[in-house]
């Protein structure tokens, strides 16, 4: 009887873990690869903002499970991971309906929006965490503007990549519908909240610099180093006194690791991530690893966390993927090490910036740039198939 390597989520990291364990085991039948997600469908998270936006369709932002696994030895099975119970090695799926043994478990469940206690915040606001949630933004956005109400603001709270792609693609979608809608930019405003001095906290300056000269330039009013202290059913409080009265609050202030590891008994440390070692592992279980947003890794480089972004998950899957067959195998394991091929950032349509190693730029080349990734992607889940 095989041994089933349980694969949690099927996000950037958890469908590409499921992939490398499919070529690293082709040639065993000694463990079976399940794969266990609660939709049939892979979301294209950093595309999110176009569909919620309208600029683009839903298809073009997720990819049917069956498409990517046709042909590999992995198992797919549809559910909610209600419990991982590491003691006796089970998965508990469906209200616990269904138990999945395990021998090894990669932990990629992704995040949930962090709300920091704020009165208000996770009640009024919405967030682009799914594509159900960029479903339900896009229908809200369009009940708005067919109201037709004299004045309307929509307010991003966090200027990280999220929250200034949508702030972007939101300000060129509302050119594109004035006629529709029949508004006018008089009509409408959009706002920007960020807490720290810059846009994109983390990133580079000058990629800061450019988002918020972009998005000021589109009509978006940014304001920085304030913070929403309080959300109402009409008006946003921020930290400085001023008060904001919004149509619609998208919330992209941070992300936290998905609550059923706290639940499950696993420790986490910042924003609910688990620990794990330099090859991925948790730190209480050599057998169980995390990835994505639910993996708590230092950068030995510098000591500070590495971000929770798609590339970092994709690079991690690989790891732990690899990981799991050398431990199987009896060969030496790998070290995590974190390496950015570049960030490119989208701000409406035809207006991109990106930094890959010491090269910058923006304009056309940055958005074929940015068009190109996703083809990429695509093209390495399943090849020419998943582009048509």
């Amino acid at each position: 009887m095989s041994e089933n390597i349980v694969v949690l989520g099927a996000g950037y990291g958890g469908l590409k873990a499921a992939q490398k364990l499919n070529d690293y085991l082709r040639n065993t039948k000694k463990y079976s690869i399940i794969l266990i997600n609660k939709h049939n469908f892979h979301m294209l998270m950093t595309l999110l903002h176009e569909s919620a936006t309208g600029t683009s369709d839903f298809d073009d932002v997720s990819i049917p499970i069956n498409k990517v696994l046709e042909g590999k030895n992995v198992t797919f099975m549809k559910g909610w991971v209600e419990e991982i119970n590491l003691a006796n090695r089970v998965i508990a799926i469906n209200q616990g309906t269904q138990k999945i043994s395990f021998r090894y478990l990669i932990i990629a469940l992704g995040s949930e929006p962090a709300y920091y206690n704020i009165p208000g915040l996770q009640e009024y606001s919405m967030s682009l965490r799914s594509l159900y949630s960029s479903i339900e933004i896009r229908r809200r956005i369009h009940d708005i503007l067919k109201k037709g109400e004299q004045a309307l603001t929509f307010v991003v709270g966090g200027g990280g990549l999220t929250g200034v792609e949508f702030a972007g693609e939101l300000a060129h979608q509302l050119q594109r519908v004035q006629d529709p809608y029949q508004i006018t930019p008089a009509k409408y405003k959009i706002i920007m909240v960020e807490g720290a001095k810059e846009l994109l906290p983390g990133l580079s300056a000058e990629m800061g610099r450019y988002s918020r000269q972009t998005l000021e330039e589109m009509g978006v009013e940014v304001i920085t180093e304030d913070f929403v202290q309080k959300v109402t059913a009409e008006t946003i409080c921020l930290a400085s006194g001023k008060q904001i009265h919004y149509s619609l609050f998208i919330w992209a202030g941070g992300i936290k690791g998905n609550q059923v590891l706290e639940q499950s008994g696993l420790k986490t440390e910042t924003r609910g991530r688990v620990p794990v070692t330099q090859y991925l592992q948790y730190v209480d279980n050599p057998t169980v690893y995390l990835v994505g947003d639910n993996a708590l890794v230092q950068d030995p480089r510098t000591g500070k966390p590495v971000l929770p972004t798609a590339q970092s998950a994709l690079q991690q899957a690989e790891i732990a993927a690899y990981n799991i067959y050398a431990d199987i195998m009896g060969l030496e394991k790998k070290v995590y090490v974190p390496s950015s091929i570049g960030t490119v950032i989208s701000i409406g349509r035809g207006k991109a910036f990106g930094e890959v190693k010491s090269f910058k730029f923006k304009g056309p080349a940055a958005t074929w740039l940015k068009e190109l990734i996703p083809a990429k992607y695509r093209y390495s889940l399943g090849g020419l198939k998943l582009l048509s």
